[in-house]
Parts: C-alpha cells; structure tokens; sequence
C-alpha cells in the first residue's frame, strides 16, 4: 500500500482523470464491458437494485417518478434494464463519448424514454437543482478523489427535489484504507470512510444494504440510499 500512496501523491487530480478516460476509451461498448468482463453479474445486480428501489418506495423515501439520471450510464445497462421501466424520463452521463454514442443501439425501442445524454466526469458535473427524483451512482464514485466525491454530492444533494434521494451502488473494500487499481486509476474505499464522505457532503444514510448473489471471493457491494441531513427519518 505504501508504494501505492506515494504512487498517488506524485500525481495530480487531473493526470488521474486523464488516465481514467484513456482506459475507458479502451473498453468494448456491450454489456461484459460495461461489468469489467463479468456479464453474469447483469441479473442478479438489476434484481437486487429493484428490490432496493422498492424498498425506498415503501419507506417514504422515493414517492415521484418523472426524472432520474444514471451516472457513469456507460451504454445505458442500469439506465435500461432499471430505471426506464420506473420513470418518465431518464438521462445518462458518461466520461467516455464511445459508450454514450453507442447507447442508442443498445437501448432500442426505449430511447424514447431517454432525456438528455452529458459527456463528462462527474467531478465536472453540476445536476440541475431541484429537478431529479432519483439520481443513481453506480460503481463509478470510486473514480472521485475524496475531495470531487464530497463536492459532487453536495452537487447531487442540490439536484434532488422533495420526495427524491440520492442511491450509490458501489464496492466496498475490506481493508482499513482505500485500495487502488492501477489499471483502470480508481479507488475501493472502505464503508466507514465512504460514511464518513457522505456525512461531509451533508447527506444521511436512509437505507444501506447489502447486494446479494454475487460470486465469492469479489469485493462486497452495497447501496446506500442518502437524503440531505435535514430530512425525514426513517
């Protein structure tokens, strides 16, 4: 891990978004791709994502279903198979331009559905206020250092509008400290400093549960669902 921190410590923010975009460019627009080669994930991660949403439904915590944005969209998996089923309108955003050109192929007869497309990374993108119901992060956060992941939440937490909440789906290290991926330059944060960022970012966990059905021997998953701190409890 040391070599790993001074690695980091050489590098600026924008060298490592730079690299993060150079692997992605690399990376085939299909849904094995999309899983770092694990299509077999597809279902039981839809599955349980549904579950999750549902549960949100129950407690109060998701009551409007007119727009929701998929973050780190890729060619528009979780956007399709997820959130285009629930809501009236759902935009994507991707760092990789490939991906997002390739979307309309793979999301068919439910482009329609589909709002607006952004080619960015989330560091560098600012949700329009008080305007999502739901805004879904899946298994890109870990792209953020941990200052642009505490600003693009407080980002996210402006975005929402009343009835709405902000879900992170992501892997959860096991270690005390972050683990970094020299491939593709992105970081596994353990679950207490992931808490500890939301609560930075002035946002409560509401709900936080584990993905179930996956492979032994990866990296735990989890969602969590976050409401700004001065919301209802659950």
């Amino acid at each position: 891990m040391s070599d790993t921190s001074d690695f980091l410590e050489n590098e600026k923010p924008h060298e490592i978004y730079e690299k993060q975009e150079k692997y992605w460019a690399s990376v085939a627009s299909d849904v094995d791709g999309m899983l770092g080669g694990f299509e077999k994930l597809h279902s039981p991660d839809i599955n349980d994502s549904k579950k999750f949403i549902s549960l949100l439904k129950k407690n109060g915590f998701l009551s409007n279903f007119d727009h929701a944005i998929d973050c780190g969209s890729g060619i528009g998996r979780v956007t399709k198979h997820l959130l285009v089923p629930i809501f009236q309108k759902v935009d994507m955003i991707d760092v990789t331009e490939s991906f997002i050109e390739n979307s309309k192929k793979y999301l068919g007869l439910v482009e329609s559905k589909i709002g607006q497309k952004f080619i960015s990374g989330l560091q560098d993108f600012i949700p329009q206020e008080n305007y999502y119901d739901l805004i879904w992060i899946q298994w890109v956060s870990g792209h953020l250092t941990d200052e642009d992941f505490v600003k693009f939440f407080q980002r996210c937490k402006s975005g929402i509008r009343p009835g709405g909440c902000i879900v992170l789906k992501e892997n959860i290290s096991s270690a005390q400290e972050k683990d970094f991926d020299t491939q593709d330059h992105s970081w596994t944060r353990p679950r207490a400093l992931i808490l500890e960022l939301f609560k930075q970012a002035g946002l409560r966990v509401v709900s936080d549960r584990k993905q179930l059905h996956f492979p032994k021997g990866m990296y735990e998953v989890r969602m969590f669902a976050l409401v700004p701190e001065s919301g209802n409890d659950e």
